[in-house]
């Protein structure tokens, strides 16, 4: 029990570190591969694809709706 409280813990300052560091959201695209939703999405008749609005990555979405 005591891991899932730090475990939360480390999430949430994980997440205000993302709100307060311009930088750490590059990383997440560039190393972590975790990319925003795009703006203007299109489909190419198997998935549905566009441009990271972060980085500027051509992604394309997963069954479960991530996008890589």
């Amino acid at each position: 029990m005591v891991f899932a409280y730090i475990l939360i813990g480390l999430l949430l300052s994980l997440l205000l570190l993302t709100a307060m560091n311009p930088f750490l959201p590059e990383v997440f695209c560039r190393v972590m591969g975790w990319h925003l939703a795009p703006k203007k999405q299109g489909f190419d008749g198997c998935s549905y694809n566009g441009n990271c609005p972060r980085c500027g990555k051509k992604v394309l979405q997963d069954s479960q709706g991530n996008w890589f």
